[in-house]
């Protein structure tokens, strides 16, 4: 059985703090909102299974990290710089043009819809929308499982998979609309190529 390391949980979880730290701070720095959304949004519809997906991710957000560190640790590096500079892009952007959606009003009872409501409890107001990083993240998780060698083809197809459901969710549970989603990943692809010039020209 293969020891846990601890190092890299560590380097995550420090990471976590400084993006809830970044986060926190623009919801403090923030002024009035913009509602933001156009028809592409109007015509997805909700769907409450994909709540699954979207909390799923607080789970990965360590584990697809570590997984990183056991197969590679180029990669792990290159993503912890990559997720730290997303933060920072991001959270200057929720000060410099905060934004806001429009939600449901959840009156349903059930495990999921109580789910939801929890995360619409947490997430309030519904700011610091754009762009998402719950999209950033996830995108950036399958361009760096891309990267991998020696690794599982069912693997990365799991984790390319999820990732994509993740993203889908953001938009089908009303947390985020379709230029949040757009704006996330082009975030994430920029960053990508950027740190991967940096390490190019490093050596």
């Amino acid at each position: 059985m293969k020891k846990l390391e601890l190092k890299p949980l560590y380097i995550v979880v420090l990471c976590l703090i400084f993006q809830s730290t970044l986060y926190l701070t623009s919801k403090s720095l923030q002024g009035t909102p913009t509602l933001i959304g156009n028809t592409i949004d109007t015509k997805i519809p909700f769907i409450i299974y994909f709540i699954i997906p979207y909390v799923i991710w607080y789970l990965l957000i360590i584990l697809i990290p570590y997984f990183y560190y056991k197969k590679d640790k180029e990669v792990f590096k290159k993503y912890i710089i990559s997720y730290l500079f997303m933060s920072i892009i991001a959270n200057t952007i929720f000060i410099l043009w905060p934004t806001t959606v429009t939600r449901p009003q959840i009156t349903q009872n059930s495990i999921l819809y109580s789910l939801t409501n929890l995360i619409y409890t947490i997430d309030t107001p519904a700011i610091n929308c754009f762009p998402s990083l719950h999209c950033a993240v996830s995108f950036i998780w399958i361009l760096y499982i891309l990267k991998l060698k020696d690794t599982n083809i069912f693997i990365k197809l799991l984790v390319i998979f999820t990732a994509l459901l993740i993203i889908i969710s953001t938009l089908c549970i009303k947390q985020h609309v379709f230029i949040d989603m757009i704006s996330g990943i082009t975030l994430s692809i920029v960053v990508y190529f950027i740190v991967r010039i940096y390490f190019k020209y490093k050596r």
